[in-house]
């Protein structure tokens, strides 16, 4: 007898945390819900951040199912496969170490019963690395939740080679050049191009342009970048915090990711940016918000209430906002020619006047859902340590005249269940890129320019 191809999936519950809609992910292939994640997901349902979300979202999606069918005997899925809820049945040959009243064990035993029962390959997903070790080790078939994980490595190498001096010239002679003009060499490595280029001529790698690449409905066009005037003093230090900050001003680029480890600049000029123009009336607000997720104490143990709760994790943007603050002094004027409402507000700018006017809202992040922001500069924070799905409902939040900026750096990530390349913020930028949206617009910064022992700090330890 031929074995199916078809496989039989069983899930845990960090996947249903991590994206609600997992369910249509599977193809036409079998997926069973052990019943202990239905009790997981039971005393998570009650809360009001992301993951009582998800579980909440993901037991409505069963309980649809449940109106169509039996759970315990199989319900059609629409991809044509189907979802079953298992219970877990004492198996008598299971390792002593699973004899333990865990969860964790109970999933194992679980998918350990179907794997003995089925013909089909029984594959055990989940986001908890420690779980899949065990599944491995007892001779159960484990994957990770490939579903929402990019491929494509963020590439950094922004360098586009042009065949001429001539072509340069171009460039600076008409502000941009279409990309089927020229022949241009770039990182073969990357399937797309950067959405900015220093541009170089290959007779000559001193003659060059710093270019953004901007995405027509059937071609590309190589479009030189502007000077942007300095806000509160602060200037880009080198080229890429150069791109950053032309994204960050631009009026047609309506969503910025910012990736960087730390120091780079990332959070400072996005600050500084935003302020710059609520305080010309481009926005009426700026909203900064940032992912709590802890490296130690949870919010929920820190003592007072929310706004107190909330100090520790927004004092890095107290921080960069104190620093854009101290820039200004009585005698300094701004430095852009249409600043005249920055004047107006030079010498009254603290953090409690940009509060009290409104200028400034700080928002936790878990109060994002349901609101929709219109006319508003909205910085995310951290958003490496946020899920696909988080990072989306962030998004979708955005009304009119509003632009988004998430910033991050992938190689810290504090959340348990994601990783380089599974977070939303290296996910979402991704995926915006493979589809060349016109509106949207990714930096890596790599450069550290907080200080000579930060930026060593970052080359030699790991």
């Amino acid at each position: 007898m031929t074995k199916s191809k078809k496989k039989n999936f069983v899930l845990d519950t960090s996947v249903i945390l991590h994206s609600p809609y997992c369910l249509d992910s599977f193809e036409d292939n079998n997926i069973y819900i052990p019943a202990i994640v239905l009790e997981e997901l039971d005393k998570l349902k009650t809360g009001f951040d992301s993951r009582s979300y998800n579980a909440r979202e993901f037991i409505r999606q069963l309980e649809n199912y449940r109106s169509t069918g039996d759970l315990l005997g199989g319900v059609k899925l629409k991809n044509g496969g189907k979802l079953f809820v298992r219970f877990h049945i004492e198996d008598k040959g299971a390792p002593i170490e699973l004899g333990k009243n865990i969860n964790d064990n109970f999933i194992l035993k679980t998918a350990l019963n179907l794997k003995s029962k089925s013909s089909r390959t029984t594959v055990l997903v989940s986001k908890d690395v420690n779980l899949r070790i065990k599944a491995e080790v007892i001779g159960i078939k484990a994957e990770d939740y490939y579903h929402e994980k990019s491929f494509q490595c963020l590439n950094s190498n922004d360098i586009i080679y042009v065949s001429s001096d001539e072509n340069i010239n171009k460039i600076y002679e008409k502000n941009f050049i279409d990309i089927d003009e020229i022949e241009v060499q770039f990182d073969q490595n990357s399937e797309t191009l950067p959405d900015y280029a220093i541009v170089a001529s290959l007779m000559n790698s001193k003659k060059t342009a710093l270019c953004r690449i901007v995405n027509e409905d059937s071609s590309k066009k190589l479009e030189l970048m502007k000077n942007q005037p300095a806000n509160f003093y602060i200037s880009p230090l080198n080229y890429k915090q150069k791109f950053l900050y032309d994204a960050l001003m631009r009026d047609d680029i309506k969503l910025v990711f910012a990736i960087g480890f730390a120091g780079t600049g990332k959070t400072l000029l996005s600050i500084a940016s935003g302020l710059s123009l609520v305080l010309t009336q481009k926005y009426k607000k700026m909203v900064i918000t940032r992912s709590h997720v802890p490296m130690g104490r949870d919010l929920g143990y820190l003592p007072g209430n929310l706004n107190e709760k909330l100090e520790p994790w927004l004092k890095p943007i107290y921080d960069n906002m104190e620093l854009i603050l101290d820039n200004i002094s009585e005698d300094k004027q701004p430095v852009s020619k249409d600043n005249a409402l920055l004047k107006k507000h030079m010498n009254e700018l603290t953090l409690d006047y940009l509060k009290s006017t409104n200028f400034v809202e700080v928002e936790a992040i878990n109060f994002i859902r349901g609101r929709t922001f219109h006319d508003s500069f909205l910085i995310i924070d951290e958003a490496q340590n946020l899920t696909p799905h988080e990072v989306k409902t962030i998004i979708t939040r955005a009304g009119q005249n509003t632009k988004i900026v998430m910033t991050g750096d992938p190689s810290q990530i504090d959340n348990p269940y994601l990783d380089e390349k599974d977070n939303g913020l290296v996910y979402s930028s991704e995926r915006f890129k493979k589809n060349k949206s016109k509106i949207a617009a990714t930096v890596i910064l790599d450069r550290c320019e907080r200080s000579e022992i930060a930026q060593e700090a970052s080359d030699f330890l790991t």
